[in-house]
């Protein structure tokens, strides 16, 4: 079941890397230095054998297995490089810098996070409703993906796995922030799940 989540998680994320959002700019300036692209992509070349859930556990919060529970994990700029020297590691390659300019361009002006949640029925994701509080402030997605169909784990569980994109211009990069989701309990019945993810941003390189 984890080996199927981290396939998922790896196909939503290079799904979403195509997702070039409209405020991106060829003059955008990059939110890492040129040391800090180095030593992401050393981290990704260095232990490009874990598994995607294990090489994204430190930038992952997770509130357990089973139906009204699942993981996020925030997708930071030097994240996504260094996810990107994993790759290239494995196929014996070298990300050049007009992907890697690409690849953090996308994410100079969002927070982005992928999400496992797990449900208990096949449709589930297609009422998954996201938002990211900030304090008093409740910050709705700029930009949002959950499959239309869940994957079958055991017990029965359903599991979903998608990506959300919020605008972060009214977000500092020390905030304490908490990503919440909800999604119907059954198709028939107005209840839902609710899944709280705490980030506080000054940890997460």
């Amino acid at each position: 079941m984890k080996k199927g989540v981290g396939i998922l998680f790896a196909i939503v994320l290079l799904v979403f890397s195509g997702c070039r959002s409209k405020g991106t700019t060829e003059g955008t300036v990059i939110p890492l230095t040129e040391a800090q692209i180095k030593e992401a992509l050393d981290l990704g070349a260095k232990n490009s054998e874990l598994s995607i859930r294990e090489f994204t556990a430190d930038w992952t919060v997770d509130i357990g297995y089973g139906e009204s529970r699942g993981s996020t994990t925030i997708i930071t700029p030097f994240l996504r490089v260094a996810l990107l020297g994993k790759e290239a590691a494995l196929a014996g390659k070298k990300p050049d810098d007009r992907t890697i300019n690409a690849v953090l361009k996308e994410e100079v002006n969002h927070i982005t996070f992928n999400v496992t949640l797990f449900g208990g029925y096949p449709q589930f994701g297609r009422s998954v409703k996201f938002i990211l509080r900030h304090g008093e402030e409740e910050i709705s997605p700029d930009y949002m993906f959950m499959p239309p169909y869940s994957q079958m784990g055991r017990d029965y569980t359903q599991s979903a796995t998608g990506s959300v994109k919020f605008k972060k211009e009214s977000v500092p990069e020390n905030a304490k922030v908490i990503l919440v989701a909800t999604f119907n309990v059954d198709p028939e019945t107005a209840d839902v799940h609710t899944c709280k993810f705490e980030f506080d941003l000054s940890k997460y390189k």
